[in-house]
């Protein structure tokens, strides 16, 4: 939980306590992540989150 969108500006997604996001696939620069709310996302892999 608590992903960065775009690198450097901190968590932003799957903040809060219980939410996970999960990675689907990682393609050239890009990760394609399932949101707690079912959206499908594409960021960039130098993005940070925290991992449990």
């Amino acid at each position: 939980h608590n992903i960065e969108i775009t690198l450097g500006r901190g968590g932003q997604l799957a903040r809060a306590a219980g939410a996970v996001a999960k990675l689907i696939a990682k393609e050239g620069k890009s990760t394609t992540l399932r949101l707690p709310s079912g959206e499908v996302r594409l960021i960039s892999k130098n993005c940070s989150a925290t991992v449990r």
